[in-house]
């Protein structure tokens, strides 16, 4: 869905994968080499000498103490003591090669594989970026399905702050990670700082397919989470049943209203639809 939807728009889309989850575990390279483009770029990352082992006792990632004040301190100690954190910071980071290709004037976007840009929007995007140097967007939030949407997330609101444009100028001269960035952005510490656009502009699609990925999807976050209860094969049916994200105390609701994007309706969503 987002190869084809980036390719209304975008010359480039650089996908990098590790051969091991954030929990250290080994995994296959799951990406599907048949998708490769000469607009398609993908990037195997051999994570032996950059992710760290799992500490016996780590520090946990805490929506009470993530805040936009306490960021910088509650930041580097969490990077410092859970090496899930630590791992994904390295994956999500690993954007060096970039900087050796884009110019000044080019548009980057960072963003996790589930985030996706509208590319209706592309002129608008382009022309806040070349006024701001930087901007971020709200996103509708669906979860499980694509119309099965989460009434609420933790830290900044409507899903922003979590996807960043911006001029290569900016990103070259970015003092600080792609992971800090979305880190802080996701804490509300950037409100007062990077312009986000009034409307929505895009969707994060997340969990899909989760009869056959969500036990995966837990098992490689497990280093990461406090509460190893979450961490159950049912977990993703009980949370269809109950209408309900219990670890962001979020609603679920169908709306087959919003304007879904050209790159899903163009793929083959078949049972990625809740029908009530």
């Amino acid at each position: 869905m987002k190869i084809k939807e980036t390719a209304y728009w975008v010359d480039e889309l650089h996908l990098s994968e590790g051969d091991r989850n954030f929990s250290y575990e080994s995994k296959p390279y799951n990406f599907d080499s048949s998708l490769l483009t000469n607009k398609v770029k993908y990037h195997q990352v051999k994570t032996d000498p950059l992710f760290y082992p799992p500490l016996p006792k780590q520090d946990y990632y805490n929506l009470e103490t993530c805040t936009a004040e306490t960021f910088d301190a509650w930041y580097w100690n969490l990077l410092s003591n859970n090496m899930g954190y630590y791992n994904e910071a390295v994956q999500r980071s690993n954007t060096a090669f970039l900087k050796e290709i884009v110019g000044d004037e080019d548009i980057i976007i960072l963003s996790d594989l589930d985030e996706i840009l509208d590319s209706r929007f592309a002129d608008r995007i382009i022309d806040e970026v070349k006024k701001h140097q930087i901007v971020t967007v709200k996103l509708h939030f669906s979860v499980f399905y694509l119309n099965l949407f989460a009434d609420r997330n933790h830290g900044a609101p409507d899903f922003s702050y979590r996807t960043f444009i911006m001029t290569g100028r900016y990103f070259k001269r970015m003092p600080f990670t792609a992971d800090y960035l979305r880190k802080k952005g996701t804490s509300a510490g950037l409100l007062n700082t990077v312009h986000c656009i009034d409307d929505y502009m895009g969707f994060h699609h997340s969990w899909m397919q989760h009869t056959t990925n969500a036990f995966s999807k837990l098992k490689a976050f497990e280093a990461n989470v406090q509460d190893k209860g979450l961490i159950r094969d049912d977990f993703a049916a009980n949370a269809v049943r109950d209408k309900r994200l219990s670890y962001l105390n979020a609603n679920l609701e169908v709306d087959n209203e919003r304007p879904f994007l050209r790159g899903v309706l163009a793929t083959n969503t078949e049972g990625m639809w809740y029908e009530e």
